[in-house]
């Protein structure tokens, strides 16, 4: 008897051990490295997002930008012909691909698809807000691009018209909107110290939503004047306040120090300076920015022309070099300044003027009455320094009058980028078949 019991033993070990080795080859405990998960969280997928975006919003672009709106100016290497608008057709294929990659939109869908399987419908309007300003400044830049293709499994997908994808991005942030009023239990969002930009209060979200509607709005406003009221009425219930404002997160940690800062002071010191058009603005009107965005070079504040040229040119202030500096992305003064445009334009001048003096008394300026639109503008060229949206507004509304470094003009798009996307992509035209300027900004500025 003792030895069948042992014999039944020994065959039922041996049964779950052969069980237990069918997948000794191929289970989880060895293709699965616990040091390199397959999938992400919510709150992994959202720093990811964090970051990708702000490389996009504040690395490359913000500077080239900066240097076409004479903010800055191109002082060594390849950023003077950068500056003059020279620049091969790759040059910005890591941007395009921050846009579609990894901390891009499918790192933002992939937030989305997991947020709304735990019913966290809070945590995928928040996924939803990155993609849209992701996908809406895209189109800003590039006018049609892949959307309603992208990231799924057509191979080539197609080029959507631009206006078609800031219907979308509209549509997008309509929904966001819908899920952040969500009220379950399961409505958590990502918890404060995962939400790096507005600790997980709901409602900053969601003016931010509202703000980006009225940015995208007015965009489209050169071809549908219509969008005037609509960007107005986005913008009421737009970023409130300046410690609203959305801005990135940087830190004195070396792997979050302000893109600006890692470019001007450790890898490409004298590249670009302070141009020579926005120094010379601010001291016209003894605006106390001058100090805050540059440093004097020991006498005087000189900013140099589209280019370079001699001379010891200011760089930025200390306070926008610290390693720390938080760049703004969407602020409480383009907020107010939109309100101010799109009042005037739809004939509510009281409105303008006091949009447009609630931004001024945010940076310590004065009042002002019967603001015109060159006034607006201009406010805002100075206020959102080191931001893409400058450039927009130029190709928008040709304010300021800036002098352009080419008799052919400030670009109105960029090229798609060769390797990142032409290449693989036949919807996509090479250069000498793309358009000079995109649909919402089809009129070039005097030259």
């Amino acid at each position: 008897m003792q030895r069948h019991l042992t014999l039944a033993v020994s065959v039922a070990a041996c049964v779950a051990m052969c069980a237990a080795c069918n997948d000794w080859l191929s289970g989880s405990q060895l293709t699965q490295n616990p040091n390199a998960p397959s999938t992400a969280g919510r709150d992994q997928l959202l720093t990811a997002v964090g970051a990708g975006q702000t490389v996009f919003q504040t690395g490359d672009l913000a500077r080239v930008f900066s240097t076409w709106m004479q903010q800055m100016a191109g002082t060594d290497r390849q950023f003077i012909p950068i500056s003059l608008y020279q620049y091969p057709e790759d040059q910005f294929s890591p941007d395009w691909t921050e846009v579609y990659d990894a901390g891009g939109l499918i790192d933002e869908r992939a937030l989305e698809k997991d947020a709304l399987q735990a019913g966290d419908t809070a945590y995928a309007g928040i996924g939803m807000i990155w993609e849209a300003f992701t996908m809406g400044t895209a189109a800003d830049i590039w006018g049609d691009i892949p959307y309603s293709q992208a990231v799924s499994s057509v191979l080539q997908p197609a080029l959507d018209p631009q206006q078609m994808v800031f219907a979308e991005v509209q549509s997008k942030l309509d929904t966001a909107l819908a899920y952040l009023r969500c009220t379950s239990p399961s409505c958590t969002g990502p918890s404060p110290a995962v939400d790096l930009w507005f600790g997980d209060t709901l409602q900053y979200w969601a003016e931010l939503a509202h703000t980006l509607k009225a940015r995208f709005y007015l965009h489209t406003a050169t071809q549908d004047p219509s969008a005037y009221a609509l960007a107005l009425a986005q913008a009421d219930s737009g970023l409130s306040a300046p410690t609203h404002d959305f801005v990135s997160w940087q830190s004195s940690n070396p792997n979050e120090w302000n893109l600006w800062y890692q470019f001007m002071v450790i890898d490409r010191s004298g590249y670009i300076s302070a141009g020579a058009f926005l120094v010379n603005l601010l001291k016209s009107t003894n605006d106390p920015r001058l100090a805050m965005y540059f440093s004097s070079n020991g006498a005087t504040f000189l900013g140099a022309p589209p280019g370079g040229g001699s001379g010891t040119f200011s760089t930025l202030s200390a306070t926008r070099l610290d390693p720390a500096f938080r760049q703004p992305m969407v602020t409480y003064a383009e907020n107010e300044l939109i309100m101010a445009e799109a009042a005037l334009q739809t004939g509510q001048q009281s409105i303008a003027d006091a949009a447009f003096n609630a931004e001024r008394a945010s940076q310590g300026m004065p009042p002002k009455s019967g603001v015109t639109l060159n006034d607006i503008i201009t406010e805002k060229y100075i206020a959102l320094f080191q931001e893409i949206e400058p450039w927009n507004d130029y190709k928008r509304t040709c304010l300021p009058a800036i002098t352009p470094a080419q008799p052919t003009g400030v670009p109105g798009r960029l090229l798609y980028p060769e390797s990142a996307e032409r290449n693989a992509n036949k919807n996509v035209p090479p250069p000498a078949q793309q358009p000079a300027r995109n649909w919402d900004q089809p009129n070039a500025c005097p030259s």
